[in-house]
């Protein structure tokens, strides 16, 4: 059975390795954290035979990923509220992300 997700994966050439470190930069760029690379490989595979579907959250890094309209998926899960300690790990984590970008470029430049 082919379901919409793996469609859009093979239309684009991609593996699920692909999909997955697309999900995770989009998430980098929103500032949220993303789940385990096992646990996200496992819902991609999930999703793609039909087992589940996206949630709110990973719709809208799907969303983002394969250039689908916002409205097309379900309703999404507030963010953090500011100040509590989901949303200072978070900024962490963007943080961290961008500085390990920085040093991946540093590093190829130097």
């Amino acid at each position: 059975m082919e379901t919409r997700w793996k469609r859009l994966r093979f239309e684009r050439g991609w593996s699920q390795r692909d999909v997955l470190r697309r999900m995770e930069a989009v998430a980098r760029r929103q500032g949220v954290p993303f789940p385990s690379e096992e646990s996200a490989k496992k819902a991609i595979s999930r999703w793609e035979n039909g087992h589940s579907k996206p949630t709110s959250f990973y719709y809208g890094l799907l969303a983002e990923v394969f250039d689908l309209p916002p409205d097309d998926g379900p309703s999404p899960v507030a963010a953090p509220k500011p100040g509590t300690v989901t949303a200072e790990l978070v900024a962490l984590r963007v943080e961290v992300a961008r500085l390990s970008e920085l040093v991946s470029h540093l590093a190829a430049v130097a």
